[in-house]
């Protein structure tokens, strides 16, 4: 069941404490417990932020060495374009884009609906956040509802 699942994303900013006040009211709204600020064994600073419950994934946010923190971020550089997050309901999309916003984020489309959903739709907002490193907020309402049915069928399973 967990294979090919993710099991965390990291992703490197030029300065941890600026950036986690973009990150932790961003992550708190989207049900992630913010983890301290801890030192790994070769002196760098990382927070562990994980999103509790059966998809338990977890966004590490790593401060960069001093030698590659003016490395400014480039979507179409080779590595990572963006990173994208579900939400359960439409009306949290447009929440986001407030909070966001008011973090500072430069909004780059949306909140609107996109063709890439299917019949059931994709409303989306895209955002750079610290380091303008590129973020989306997704709900898609097929894909929450084929996930609501599959837990359904597993409560059901389980109960027998």
């Amino acid at each position: 069941m967990l294979t090919g699942s993710i099991n965390h994303v990291s992703i490197t900013v030029s300065n941890l404490t600026e950036a986690m006040k973009f990150f932790k009211p961003f992550l708190e709204f989207l049900g992630y417990h913010i983890g301290e600020v801890i030192q790994d064994p070769n002196g760098q600073h990382l927070t562990v932020n994980i999103l509790p419950g059966p998809r338990s994934v977890a966004v590490n946010i790593w401060e960069a060495k001093p030698e590659f923190a003016k490395h400014s971020f480039e979507v179409y550089e080779v590595g990572l374009h963006h990173l994208a997050f579900h939400v359960e309901k439409r009306e949290q999309i447009d929440q986001v884009y407030e909070l966001v916003k008011s973090l500072g984020a430069e909004i780059l489309d949306g909140p609107a609906e996109f063709p890439y959903g299917g019949p059931d739709g994709w409303y989306a907002v895209y955002f750079l956040g610290p380091d303008r490193m590129k973020f989306e907020v997704v709900h898609m309402p097929g894909a929450e509802k084929t996930f609501k049915e599959m837990m359904r069928a597993l409560e059901r399973g389980m109960s027998k």
